[in-house]
């Protein structure tokens, strides 16, 4: 199993956090593209330092199913409305390139979680919800019912973060 030293945890982190504020941001200020771009170039650096990009890009691409699927799920439930979607059934792209960003973390930024699934699973209630608020607060997404959605957001992100990270964890035994 080969670890992913560089960028480094904190670096990684950074670059998520980046990511996420140029995706938010961009969606908010009607540039999307500014974010989905700022996403796949952390993507890129990511997988271009890792020691095993192969895997690496089938969890940032399975991670990217995933976390569209359940976006989608958001959207025609009414849960959330993001800014700059271009369907009222599909969620629109920075969002998913937030996802591909996000599987950078799994093996780097986050690896310490991957034996903690339930400290995970409390994380994501906790943390999930947390990204969505400011979202809205920024402007990237609305939240028709905030405390109805903000639980939905809570349970699903519970049930996510373990979920990833077992995958990761998986992955990396292959």
């Amino acid at each position: 199993m080969n670890n992913l030293h560089r960028p480094g945890p904190l670096v990684n982190f950074m670059l998520y956090q980046v990511a996420w504020l140029a995706c938010v941001l961009g969606a908010a200020k009607g540039q999307p593209l500014i974010g989905v771009g700022v996403a796949l170039l952390v993507v890129a650096l990511h997988l271009a330092l890792s020691p095993d990009a192969n895997r690496e890009l089938k969890l940032v691409l399975l991670t990217g199913l995933l976390g569209g699927a359940w976006e989608t799920w958001l959207v025609t439930q009414g849960w959330v409305r993001y800014a700059g979607a271009e369907t009222s059934w599909l969620p629109p792209a920075w969002i998913v390139a937030l996802w591909l960003a996000f599987a950078t973390t799994f093996n780097v930024s986050l690896r310490w979680l991957q034996p903690r699934l339930l400290l995970a699973a409390v994380l994501g209630l906790v943390g999930g919800p947390l990204a969505w608020y400011a979202g809205a607060r920024l402007g990237a997404l609305e939240l028709p019912d905030p405390i109805l959605a903000l639980s939905v957001l809570g349970a699903g992100w519970a049930a996510l973060m373990p979920v990833l990270l077992w995958l990761a964890s998986r992955m990396n035994r292959q």
